[in-house]
Parts: structure tokens; sequence; C-alpha cells
């Protein structure tokens, strides 16, 4: 079992944080009773994840949980551990500590952690989980959720030929406009970080 944590939690600029959006948004749970639940992204993308929303609606594919990453102090592991749906989290990529995640930026999203793991040889995030194709919540290649995003885009870690998969995370590159405008900001954070 892993016990040092997959990512690092950093204080976001507020130049990024001002591009930064929350969306209501409405779902089904794995009983079958519609929630809502708030999501925070990057201004260039809210409305591919309105359409995602709408989608993930629509055919009543369940989610566990859509709460803001401050509900768990912005711990990433704490997240996946109780099956959050999320994507805002100024953080470092998940086992690499000098680089911000796409999450970092607002253009990434993981989708029920439990039923779609992060793994990489013995180290799977979250610890409990398991990749069942045949599990309701479950992402797969073909299925609806995948086709969208793909269509608008995104790359599904569960597509990485990597020595690692990562099920539940979708990304969009940021545009270099936003890159140009955070990069100065955001070395100071990284910098700060290795003091």
């Amino acid at each position: 079992m892993q016990n040092n944590p997959s990512s690092i939690s950093l204080t976001p600029p507020k130049i990024l944080l001002d591009d930064i959006v929350s969306l209501d948004v409405k779902f089904f749970d794995f009983n079958k009773k519609e929630q809502t639940g708030i999501i925070e992204v990057h201004k260039s993308i809210e409305q591919d994840i309105r359409g995602l929303f709408d989608l993930i609606h629509t055919i009543k594919f369940p989610l566990e949980s859509v709460q803001l990453m401050s509900d768990f102090h912005f711990d990433d592991d704490a997240s996946m551990a109780m099956n959050n749906t999320s994507a805002f989290n100024f953080r470092t990529v998940t086992l690499k500590p000098h680089l911000v995640s796409n999450h970092g930026y607002g253009v990434a999203i993981d989708i029920n952690p439990m039923q779609n793991p992060y793994i990489k040889k013995e180290n799977i995030f979250p610890p409990d989980a398991a990749y069942d194709t045949h599990q309701s919540g479950t992402l797969v290649a073909d299925d609806e959720i995948v086709k969208f995003m793909k269509s608008r885009g995104y790359t599904w870690g569960g597509d990485w030929e990597k020595p690692y998969l990562d099920y539940m995370h979708f990304h969009k590159e940021l545009p270099e406009e936003y890159l140009e405008k955070y990069q100065a900001e955001i070395s100071k954070v990284l910098l700060k970080r290795q003091q």
C-alpha cells in the first residue's frame, strides 16, 4: 500500500484563480437518486464540461460525489478515497512533484476514481480501487462519455501507452495564451515550494 501522497497541493496564483469558474451540475448517484454538485474548471473548457454533465445526467451514468476540492482541503488522495469526481485542484502531477498537473490549470477532470483508478505497477490510486469494466460507473474505451470527451479534443488516461494508466482522467491542453499569462506566477509558486 502506498503511504506517500500521490500529489502535492500548492497555493494557486490569483491570476489563475480569476479564470476558474464554478459549475452547478446534476447527476445520478449509485442508488439512482438525482443529486447536485459543484465542480470548478478553467473558463476555456466550461462549455465542454457543461456538455459532459448534461450527457452524464441524460444517460444516468452514476457518480458517487461531485464536490469542490476545498471540501477535501485540496487533498487529492482524500477526494479519491471518497470517490469524488473533481477537476480544478492546483497540485503537482501524480508521482511528479516538480510539475503542475493539468488539474492545476482546471483543464482536467477525474471521474469516479474508485471505479477508474490510476495504475502504475504497484502504485494504485486510490489504494482500494479496482478497474472492472463490468462495474457500474466505470469508463471504457467505447462508451458514450469517452467518445464525447475525445470528440471535443480531450485525452483519456485509459488510452495512454505509458507505463501507467489513469482511467479516471481526461484533459485538454490549456490554450497557449493562458499558459503565457500564468507562467511567471506559477514559476514563483514552484520555486517557493522547492526552497
